[in-house]
């Protein structure tokens, strides 16, 4: 009994709150009267604050700006403006300092293993001794009356002198030195066409790199523009896994030869050999910076390696590669010019604008530096130093002054004698073209020589590997007599190789015959090698990269206006949405605002009757437009 009538007053409990919440729901109470119901009513007071709390804070006091006193709205407003603006500021501030693209440097030393760079050797004294009298094939040569590169030196510089002469008379000197560098340079019409310049084969002597033996077929022939031919040093294999004297590239290199300079020259002349490091594939600069291998000395230069990375930014443009670059290397062939193509580089840009300036002033190429292929087909002629080939083989004689010149004469094909100025004169119109060429060249040499070339358009490596060279020079050989003996045995062993090859010997000969004048004044050595095996490196990387912008643009949207980055995106979505609802509108609007004008006749028919043209209709007037908002 007792359990059922508990039963039924729960029942009846359960009824009644039904009961008093559907009243509830259909009187339409507050919150709070739905809550009494349920005997939470004293929750409902201490929650109260707390939604306050919330709504006060996410409408980040812009609320105050309509409750309280008119001093406190106005010093709210104040407080609310001065966030807006220290966020904009503080934003500006994280925007410029990340399109600055700062960058932070960091310095690191590596000790892999070494990576020899590419060496290029070039004689200083280009013409051999030997060789230098050998005839040069010509189709215009005279017959029986051989011409070589040391004969044609001589003749071709008086033939200059007297080409930059105004008067025809002028008295030529014996050795005119001042046209040494023009008759040098206009040989490179003939130079490689016969064995008039040394090989290595007859240069080095004695090779070891990496304390392993090599060999001259370790080098592969460079022809230069003012320096002819040049050797190579590129091994397969240029890992060197020692630091030290003796554990890079050692040469005994020998060269019997002679130059002609002029007087400036001669004062700067060092008989000896020009080293210049490159990296690989990359055309050698031999203008550039170089150590040189004097003959009579031992050179030991040690060598230290460092690497630069840079990134690609505003403040300094840079690229991972830069293209091939062709050249003209030889242009002395019968068949033809031929070219090479090396590595590009940043000096590949230089030489092209140096040359453009040229071929733009003169219509020539500058025949001292190297002839981009693409340039050099667009000349005409190839280079300013074009001459006709018929001089070359023409033999300029003097003899004592008379009057006031000295007396030149030059031989024809039938051996006869006429004054050097009348083979001028006769032939002006040919060789009026190259006074030209010759004037306009030392026009623009001397202006890029005073002010030089604007190369800031010039694509430079965000990589970059250079080496510094710091040569000893000691006194070599200490004793002739023992040297000279070992010079000697290794010239025997050099003459046999390169008998069994098929080679041409002669210089080889004259070394072993004649070893302790040759060694003395015509041999040298060269120690090339590493002082260790660290390389320095300085790397660059972004020192304010996206993610800390990101990252700083959250710090500051908490700090200044309370938000995250989700709120920003949806403020911005609220906005994206605002502005579509505005456009609409405006759209909805325009296109409810269209009248529509009837035809004349059609508004005579719709006339009632008893219609009165005259009055005017003041209590008919155009509905207004419809908008629908």
């Amino acid at each position: 009994s007792s359990g059922l009538t508990h039963h039924r007053l729960s029942a009846q409990q359960s009824l009644n709150c039904v009961t008093m919440l559907r009243s509830a729901i259909n009187s339409r109470p507050d919150v709070r009267t739905a809550q009494a119901a349920f005997g939470n009513e004293d929750s409902i007071e201490d929650q109260q604050p707390t939604k306050q709390q919330q709504q006060l804070a996410s409408s980040h006091g812009i609320f105050r700006l309509s409750q309280g006193s008119g001093v406190q709205r106005v010093l709210w407003a104040l407080v609310v403006v001065g966030v807006c603006v220290g966020f904009i500021l503080h934003l500006s501030m994280l925007v410029q300092q990340y399109t600055s693209y700062p960058v932070s440097t960091e310095l690191e030393a590596r000790t892999d293993f070494f990576e020899f760079p590419d060496v290029t050797i070039c004689s200083t004294n280009y013409l051999s001794v030997t060789y230098g009298y050998d005839p040069v094939p010509s189709p215009v040569a005279v017959p029986g009356r051989a011409r070589g590169l040391v004969d044609m030196i001589y003749d071709v510089s008086r033939f200059f002198h007297l080409l930059n002469q105004t008067d025809m008379n002028a008295s030529v000197p014996v050795n005119p030195y001042s046209s040494y560098r023009h008759g040098k340079l206009a040989l490179n019409k003939i130079a490689y066409r016969s064995k008039q310049l040394p090989d290595p084969y007859e240069i080095v002597l004695l090779c070891r790199f990496n304390s392993i033996p090599c060999s001259y077929l370790n080098f592969t022939i460079y022809k230069d523009d003012e320096l002819f031919k040049c050797m190579t040093f590129a091994p397969l294999n240029n890992t060197v896994v020692r630091a030290g004297p003796g554990n890079g590239l050692y040469l005994l290199m020998y060269t019997y030869s002679s130059s002609f300079f002029t007087d400036e020259e001669e004062i700067d002349d060092i008989p000896g050999m020009k080293v210049v490091l490159h990296p690989r594939g990359v055309k050698p600069n031999m203008n550039g910076p170089h150590v040189m291998s004097p003959l009579k000395y031992k050179t030991e230069a040690v060598i230290d390696t460092s690497i630069q990375e840079k990134v690609d930014r505003s403040s300094y443009r840079c690229l991972e590669s830069l293209p091939n670059a062709t050249y003209i290397t030889d242009y002395s062939q019968l068949t033809g010019p031929e070219n090479e193509t090396f590595r590009g580089s940043t000096e590949d840009c230089r030489v092209r604008i140096m040359q453009q300036e040229y071929l733009d002033t003169c219509g020539c190429l500058a025949t001292h530096l190297p002839k981009p292929a693409d340039l050099y087909y667009m000349a005409q002629p190839g280079v300013c130093h074009d001459i006709n080939e018929h001089v070359l083989f023409r033999d300029i004689f003097y003899r004592r002054p008379t009057s006031s010149y000295t007396y030149y004469t030059i031989r024809n094909d039938s051996w006869y004698k006429y004054p050097l100025m009348d083979y001028v004169a006769t032939n002006y119109d040919m060789y009026n073209g190259t006074i030209a060429r010759l004037d306009c060249y030392q026009r623009v040499l001397d202006r890029q020589n005073r002010e030089g070339v604007d190369t800031h358009g010039c694509p430079v490596l965000c990589r970059v590997k250079s080496h510094e060279v710091m040569p000893r020079y000691y006194h070599w050989p200490n004793s002739v007599k023992y040297s000279g003996k070992a010079v000697s045995n290794l010239a025997t062993e050099a003459l046999n190789e390169a008998k069994a090859r098929g080679l041409d010997v002669r210089g080889l000969k004259d070394l072993v015959s004649n070893y302790e004048s040759r060694v003395k004044y015509y041999a040298g050595v060269l120690d090339l090698y590493p002082r260790d095996l660290i390389v320095q490196m300085s790397i660059e990387s972004w020192a304010y990269p996206l993610r800390n912008f990101f990252s700083d643009l959250g710090g500051i949207l908490g700090l200044w206006i309370g938000a995250s980055i989700v709120t920003l995106v949806e403020i911005l979505e609220l906005a994206m949405y605002g502005a579509l609802l505005v456009h609409k509108k405006l759209a909805d609007r325009k296109r409810n605002q269209v009248i529509v004008i009837k035809p004349h006749e059609q508004q005579q028919e719709e006339k009632p009757p008893g219609y009165n043209h005259s009055e005017l209709e003041t209590d008919q007037q155009m509905p207004e437009p419809k908008v629908e908002l």
